[in-house]
């Protein structure tokens, strides 16, 4: 049973996949204020000025002007968002195979050499509450992990057979890819079959935050040996019911290593994502 290092208390639950059509809103509720009614003088021919609070109701006794106040009621709607999408980080340039979703690519057959491979992640916000983690789930031939322990993501950095490295955990500050994978293909147990790349919001659950506070998220895959770009998948689905996102899938097909470029949206956090892959979470 592996447990899961905590960025903070109560990030992650164990739930089960959840449909895609089923809603994970925000719900901010409208506020209705109600002012303080408003005052008027009202002249008694007695008693001189007074200041009566008059909330609709007819003054008694003495010379009344007949100005009846009405209670001054303000309605305050939230506040527009801005939809003014802030400027996207700089870029490394690459010149790879832009590919579709589903568009599945032959890695081996670009470099028959290839050995050493780095999966770039990147993301920008429109919500600063957002923290996107990317993580890599390392599956057998049931598509589950062959191992509690062999997905790596920022609490765990390195796999059991040291052919997988993770930058560790990005603020999107700065320029360049938010988090890189570092993958040694020759190092990869024979038991791994498939390495699904995933990201997800921390503490989004909680927090209710969704992919539709994200954008122009992209992966691509570098050859490590010479830095070329091969390979680059932008993501086109941003959807209000969905905290994390499968971005692409590594794996091995008659020897040669293939990219899949997934882009599916799932309503879960990372344990939940656990859960789908068979990692036993610890209570």
């Amino acid at each position: 049973m592996f447990d899961i290092p905590m960025k903070t208390s109560g990030a992650m639950s164990s739930d089960s996949l959840l449909s895609l059509n089923q809603t994970a809103s925000a719900g901010l509720p409208n506020n209705n204020i109600g002012a303080a009614p408003m005052q008027q003088n009202n002249y008694n021919a007695q008693q001189g000025f007074q200041n009566n609070m008059n909330y609709g109701q007819p003054q008694q006794g003495g010379f009344n002007s007949g100005m009846v106040a009405q209670p001054m009621q303000n309605n305050f709607q939230q506040p527009m968002q801005n939809t003014q999408p802030p400027a996207p980080k700089e870029r490394p340039k690459g010149n790879g195979v832009h590919l579709k979703k589903g568009q599945k690519i032959s890695l081996s057959q670009m470099n028959p050499q290839l050995s050493q491979i780095q999966v770039c992640l990147g993301w920008d916000i429109l919500n600063q509450a957002c923290d996107l983690d990317a993580s890599a789930f390392m599956l057998g031939a049931d598509n589950k992990v062959v191992g509690d322990d062999w997905f790596v993501f920022y609490g765990q950095p390195t796999s059991p057979d040291g052919s997988i490295t993770h930058s560790g955990d990005s603020d999107g500050s700065g320029v360049g890819d938010d988090e890189v994978i570092t993958i040694d293909l020759k190092k990869i147990s024979p038991n791994v079959q498939k390495i699904a790349f995933v990201v997800t919001i921390n503490e989004a659950l909680e927090k209710h935050l969704n992919f539709s506070m994200v954008q122009n998220a992209y992966v691509r895959v570098v050859d490590k040996s010479d830095n070329k770009e091969l390979v680059k998948f932008m993501l086109t689905d941003y959807f209000a019911t969905v905290t994390s996102m499968v971005v692409g899938e590594l794996y091995n097909k008659g020897g040669q290593w293939r990219f899949n470029p997934v882009g599916n949206g799932f309503a879960e956090d990372l344990a939940g994502l656990c859960g789908v892959y068979g990692v036993n979470v610890a209570d």
